[in-house]
C-alpha cells in the first residue's frame, strides 16, 4: 500500500460508513462546542493500518466524515517546539523553543527549554538558614499570544486539560491544567527511587532515579530515606528527606510501609495507591506536599521496592499546575490524587532494567486509567465552548514498544513476543475516547482529534559531537573526559562546533560564546560546509544516508532568533537519531551505534517523515494543514469576528481576520 493512500475517503468504504450518521455537511456551521483530542504522537500509518484492521471503528467514522489528513509538524518536531506552534499559531522564532534543552549563549550551561525557577529577591541569612523576604516564582518561556484568548474575550468558555508547554498555566479566563512540561517535586522531568538490599547487581547508573542501598536492622525491618526537594531555605540547598521504615514477611512474601503515620500492606507484584508525602523545609512552619507511588518488585530472597518520581500533589500543590488554582483541588476532591509530572510514564525506569516490559506496561496502563477518568469527568461537564484534552499515552509507549513493530530493530528478536500486541491495545483504548467524544456530540458540537507528530525506528544511534571532532570541526585534548557530559574533553578555543540536545548544532562564534573560536565572518561559510558533509554521512553498516537534511535555521525561519536559538537543526534520516551523548555534550569513540535502548521509536528526525494526523467532522477546505494552523481553525468554529494571528484557517479557506 502506498502511503498516501490514507488519503483516499474510498480506502474505508465511504458508504458503509457514512450510513453511521456522522454529521458530514457541505459547509460549517458555527459551533457552539468543540472538543479537541490532542494525542500526542499518533502517527498516520499507524492508524490508517489500525483503522483497516478494524481496530479503531470510531477513528474510522471521523474518517469518513473529514478525512484522515497528515497534520505538518514543526522543525525539529519535538513535542515541546510542536505544541508551542499549536498553541501560538507560529513557529520557534516567535515562541522560542526550539529543543527540550537550550543553552547560554555564552557560557554554554543547559537549562530545560520550557520553564524556569526564579529564587526570592532577598533573603536574610541566620546560621545555615537562608529565609526570603520575597517569593521565588515559575516563569514559562514560551512567548507568543495563546490562539484561546481570542474565545474567552469574546466570552467563549476554555478548558484546556493537561495542556502541553504551559507550565506555569497561562493566566488569563481560561480553566488549564498543566501537562508536558510539569515537573516532578525534585525538578526534574521524572526521578524514581529504587530500594534494594542487592544493589550491587545495578550497574547502570545513568539518569531517571536513584538506586538506594537498604539494610535489614533487624526483626525484617528496613529503614529507607526518601530524598525529596531541594531546601532552599538552608544554605547549599539540601534536599528534604523523610524516612519509611518497611516491614518484610518472606514466609507471606508481603511488606508493610509504615510513613508519617499511614501503613500501607502490599504484596509482591503489588503497586500501593497514591501516598501523600509531607517534606518540613521549617519544621512546624514550613513543608511542602508531594504524592507517590510504591511498587513490590521483590521480597524474596532481596528486597527491591520501587518509588515513582514523587509527583505534585494536585490537593494541595506546591507548585502552580492549574489556572485557576482551585482547579487542580477540585479535581483531586472529586477523582483522588492523579498524575501530574508532564511524563508520567516512567520509561527511564524501563530503559534502566528497573522495571520490566510487563511491570512498565502494568504501570502505563496505570496512567491511562487515570486520564480516561479524567476526561469522562470533564466530558460529562462539558456544556459550551471549547474542550481541550491531552493525552500523553501514546507517545511515550510507543517510544518504548515501537521494537516490537519493526524487524530492523536491535531489540526486536528478544522482546518477548507477549508484548507485540501493546501498541495495537493503546491505539484501541484511544479509539474509545474518540468514540466517547462523537456520543457526546450534537448538532453544534465538533469533535477534533489531531496529533503534534508521527513516529519513526530508532535504530542506529549517531554521535553529532564525536563525528565533528572526527571531521575536524572539535578538538578533543583529554581523551580520558570524552565520555564526561558537557563537552569536558575538548579544547574551546580550536573547536568550531559542537552539538547539544536532539536535533541542534551551535556554531562557537567568537562574538556569542565564551573562548568562541569562528569570527562572525565566518559562520555562514562553515555552516554551508557543515550543511553540505552532514548531507553526506552514510551508515556503513546499511550504506544509507544518516541525516536528511541539515537546515540553517536563519534560512528556515525569517523571524528574530534569539541568541539561543541553534544555528542548524538536523533532519536526520527515518531509522537513525542523535546519540543520548549528543543530548548533554560528551564525545564517545564510535560515530554510529546500535541503539540498544528500550526506547525504540522517536520523531526527532527530519519532520517530513513524521507528520502528525487530524481527523474531523468538520470538512477541510485546506488539504494541507499543519500545526499552526490549527489554532485559527478552531476558532473560525465559533465565528467570532476576529480571528487569532497565525497560521491558515483550514475549514474554510479564509485567512483573513
Amino acid at each position: 500500500m502506498k502511503r498516501r493512500e490514507f488519503l483516499k475517503l474510498a480506502a474505508l468504504s465511504p458508504a458503509a460508513l457514512l450510513a453511521m450518521n456522522t454529521g458530514c455537511r457541505s459547509t460549517v456551521s458555527p459551533a457552539r462546542r468543540v472538543i479537541v483530542l490532542g494525542i500526542d504522537g499518533m502517527d498516520p500509518f499507524l492508524l490508517n493500518s489500525f483503522i483497516h484492521e478494524g481496530v479503531m471503528p470510531n477513528a474510522a467514522i471521523l474518517m469518513a466524515s473529514g478525512g484522515l489528513n497528515p497534520l505538518g509538524t514543526s522543525n525539529p518536531p519535538q513535542s515541546p517546539v510542536a505544541w508551542s506552534n499549536f498553541i501560538t499559531g507560529y513557529g520557534p522564532d516567535v515562541h522560542g523553543i526550539f529543543d527540550f534543552i537550550h543553552r547560554d549563549p555564552f557560557s554554554r550551561a543547559p537549562y530545560l527549554s520550557t520553564s524556569r525557577v526564579i529564587g526570592p529577591d532577598r533573603i536574610i541569612s541566620i546560621s545555615d538558614w537562608r529565609l526570603p523576604l520575597s517569593g521565588a516564582k515559575v516563569e514559562l518561556l514560551r512567548k507568543g499570544d495563546p490562539f484561546w484568548n481570542r474565545l474567552t474575550d469574546e466570552g467563549i468558555p476554555v478548558s484546556m486539560v493537561k495542556l502541553p508547554v504551559d507550565f506555569p498555566p497561562d493566566k488569563g479566563k481560561a480553566k488549564i491544567l498543566s501537562g508536558l512540561g510539569t515537573p516532578d517535586m525534585r525538578g526534574s522531568q521524572g526521578s524514581f527511587t529504587f530500594f534494594t538490599d542487592d544493589a550491587g547487581s545495578i550497574t547502570d547508573d545513568t539518569s531517571g532515579g536513584i538506586v538506594v542501598a537498604v539494610r535489614d536492622y533487624g526483626d525484617n525491618c528496613y529503614v529507607c530515606g526518601i530524598r525529596g526537594p531541594e531546601n532552599s531555605m538552608r544554605a547549599g540547598n539540601p534536599a528534604m528527606k523523610i524516612e519509611a521504615k518497611v516491614w518484610v514477611d518472606r514466609d507471606a512474601d508481603a511488606l508493610r510501609i509504615d510513613i508519617q503515620g499511614e501503613s500501607i500492606l502490599l504484596a509482591a507484584g503489588e503497586w500501593s495507591r497514591w501516598v501523600r508525602m509531607r517534606f518540613d523545609a521549617i519544621p512546624n512552619i514550613s513543608s511542602v506536599n508531594a504524592i507517590g507511588r510504591f511498587y513490590v518488585k521483590e521480597i524474596t530472597p532481596r528486597l527491591k521496592l520501587y518509588l515513582s518520581p514523587l509527583n505534585i500533589d494536585p490537593l494541595n500543590p506546591a507548585l502552580p499546575i492549574s489556572e485557576p488554582s482551585s482547579y487542580s483541588i477540585d479535581l483531586a476532591r472529586d477523582l483522588g490524587p492523579f498524575y501530574t509530572q508532564g511524563f508520567p510514564e516512567d520509561t527511564k525506569a524501563l530503559s534502566r532494567g528497573i522495571l520490566s516490559d510487563e511491570e512498565y506496561l502494568h504501570q502505563a496502563w496505570i496512567v491511562l486509567s487515570e486520564r480516561l477518568d479524567l476526561f469522562q469527568h470533564e466530558l460529562s461537564r462539558f456544556r459550551e465552548g471549547l474542550l481541550f484534552f491531552y493525552f500523553s499515552s501514546l507517545d511515550l509507549n510507543i517510544h518504548m514498544f515501537y521494537r516490537v513493530l519493526d524487524p530492523g530493530s536491535p531489540l526486536y528478536a528478544s522482546t518477548d513476543p507477549r508484548f507485540k500486541g501493546a501498541v495495537r491495545e493503546l491505539y484501541s483504548r484511544i479509539d474509545s475516547v474518540i468514540g466517547d467524544a462523537l456520543a457526546a456530540r450534537d448538532g453544534n458540537t465538533e469533535v477534533l482529534v489531531l496529533s503534534d507528530h508521527g513516529f519513526a525506528p530508532f535504530n542506529r544511534s549517531f554521535n553529532l559531537n564525536t563525528w565533528l571532532a572526527y571531521e575536524g570541526y572539535a578538538n578533543i585534548t583529554a581523551e580520558n573526559e570524552r565520555n564526561r557530559d558537557m563537552f569536558a574533553a575538548i579544547d574551546w578555543a580550536s573547536t568550531a562546533a559542537y552539538g547539544l540536545g536532539l536535533n541542534c548544532l551551535y556554531i562557537n562564534r567568537s562574538d556569542r560564546e565564551q573562548n568562541g573560536a569562528v569570527p562572525p565572518e565566518q559562520v555562514r561559510d562553515l555552516l554551508l560546509r557543515l550543511k553540505r558533509d552532514l548531507e553526506s554521512v552514510t551508515d556503513p553498516a546499511t550504506g544509507r544516508h544518516v541525516i536528511s537534511n541539515a537546515y540553517i535555521t536563519a534560512d528556515y525561519y525569517s523571524g528574530y532568533l534569539p541568541p539561543f536559538a541553534p544555528d542548524m537543526i538536523i533532519g536526520y534520516a527515518r531509522g537513525y537519531r542523535s546519540s543520548w551523548e549528543t543530548t548533554l555534550g560528551s564525545y564517545p569513540e564510535d560515530v554510529l551505534t546500535d541503539n540498544l535502548d528500550p526506547w525504540s521509536g522517536t520523531h526527532c528526525i527530519d519532520p517530513g517523515a513524521v507528520p502528525g494526523i487530524l481527523l474531523s467532522t468538520a470538512p477541510l477546505v485546506l488539504r494541507d494543514p499543519n500545526l499552526m494552523d490549527m489554532g485559527k481553525s478552531i476558532a473560525s468554529l465559533f465565528d467570532i469576528p476576529v480571528l487569532p494571528s497565525g497560521g491558515r484557517n483550514i475549514f474554510s479557506g479564509s485567512n483573513t481576520g
